[in-house]
């Protein structure tokens, strides 16, 4: 089990990046994640200098667990979980659930 991990910081000499990458394995049939909501810095970065591109109302959620690593943009935490969900039955075939942390 994964305690709370910090972001990885991403900002370099020639800018931030745009977001970030989901990784997901594809071998897997059900997880159980940590979901956390990212704070803003400067209402347009996350923690680790990823520009997201702030202002629209919502925010951006991680959802992580050992080698998974998913963000989603959503208003609260119940839309960002049935997004994450619906990620992880997009590219697993045959994913049969996906439980969180409280």
């Amino acid at each position: 089990m994964t305690m709370k991990r910090p972001l990885s910081n991403v900002s370099c000499k020639y800018g931030a990046p745009m977001g970030r990458s989901n990784t997901i394995p594809t071998n897997i049939k059900s997880a159980k994640l940590y979901l956390e909501k990212l704070k803003w810095v400067d209402g347009d970065y996350d923690q680790g200098g990823a520009y997201w591109g702030g202002g629209m109302g919502d925010t951006i959620y991680r959802a992580y667990e050992d080698d998974i690593e998913i963000f989603v943009r959503a208003k609260s935490r119940v839309e960002a979980k049935a997004v994450v969900k619906e990620d992880l039955e997009a590219v697993i075939e045959g994913f049969e659930g996906v439980t969180f942390y409280k």
